[in-house]
């Protein structure tokens, strides 16, 4: 661990020994990474004399319902609650959680973030873009506080790490993140059964959704650029809920030769969320950072305040500058 490490992670062991009350929350639009880490820290924090609770204003994904707690999270506070400490996870600003309390319902701060676009809003900033995920970051501070995992905890962390890797095959993956989930395995996780509940755990709309975006794949760019594009009425034709679109995207490199693919997905007439993913060598967070967008270089996304095929035009226009730099 390098040494910044080591003093960010001393400070948060100490921020959480000395703290009672504890609102725990990841950014809107919920994944496994924000989930299970938000989880894990919540589990440990009450079983151990504290009271802790996950925060989320979204609805949480069908494939991530199955992590322990996941029935528990809530939705809102009152105004007038005030909390020892704060955990806010890989959120680019304190307001990316949804604005559920302000930062001054909070005596600490502590900002748990692996992006490379972040702010530094906590009293403690343990930003680390090397890492694969947040879960692996909350893996070190464990460590660190020498906590032993319930295995339930152990199984959201592992989430975590395997959902932002993406199985492993993303670019953000390192050794330190195989060495994280072998020791998270040493709890008598089933991940096997992890894995058939994230990926093997469909809802017949969804597949019907994936199906109608495949069909109309575009590849643009002399090969180099692919996109799906999911639009309202495709939702309602398949019946699909908004979350089933997730992991879509990662269709779009599966084309021989491409090398950024792009998933546009209509949310109203006036907005459009962005998802890109792109080989090693092509760096996609100059591309969304336009957009105020965020995430990494491989793997980023931006909404873009306009219809959905003003969206596209706009992505690609920039995409072809790219290419032809």
């Amino acid at each position: 661990m390098l040494n910044s490490d080591l003093k960010n992670v001393t400070e948060i062991s100490k921020i959480i020994n000395k703290s009672k009350t504890f609102f725990i929350a990841s950014h809107i639009k919920p994944d496994g990474d924000g989930l299970g880490s938000a989880l894990a820290l919540a589990s440990f924090l009450n079983r151990t004399g504290n009271k802790a609770s996950v925060y989320c204003k979204d609805k949480i994904p069908t494939n991530l319902k199955f992590l322990s707690g996941s029935n528990k999270i809530k939705v809102s506070v009152n105004k007038t609650d005030i909390f020892d400490c704060a955990i806010i996870l890989e959120s680019m600003n304190f307001a990316r959680m949804g604005d559920i309390i302000t930062p001054t319902q909070a005596k600490k701060i502590i900002n748990i973030d692996h992006h490379k676009t972040y702010t530094n809003f906590g009293d403690v900033n343990f930003i680390v873009p090397e890492s694969s995920s947040t879960a692996e970051l909350i893996v070190k501070i464990f460590e660190f506080m020498k906590v032993k995992l319930t295995k339930a905890e152990a199984e959201c962390l592992y989430t975590g790490i395997v959902t932002d890797t993406g199985r492993f095959q993303n670019t953000n993956t390192t050794a330190n993140s195989h060495i994280a989930c072998a020791n998270l395995m040493e709890y008598n996780i089933d991940v096997n059964k992890i894995h058939k509940q994230i990926y093997e755990n469909d809802s017949l709309p969804s597949l019907r959704l994936r199906g109608l975006g495949l069909c109309n794949m575009k590849v643009i760019l002399n090969g180099n650029v692919s996109y799906i594009v999911l639009t309202k009425e495709m939702f309602k034709k398949s019946k699909a809920k908004y979350n089933d679109s997730e992991g879509m995207v990662g269709y779009t490199l599966r084309v021989q030769g491409v090398k950024v693919g792009c998933l546009f997905k209509e949310i109203d007439k006036n907005s459009t969320r962005v998802s890109l993913r792109s080989v090693k060598d092509v760096d996609l967070l100059n591309i969304v950072e336009q957009f105020n967008g965020g995430g990494h270089k491989n793997a980023a996304a931006c909404t873009i305040d306009v219809n959905i095929n003003k969206a596209i035009k706009l992505i690609c226009k920039v995409l072809k500058e790219k290419f032809n730099d």
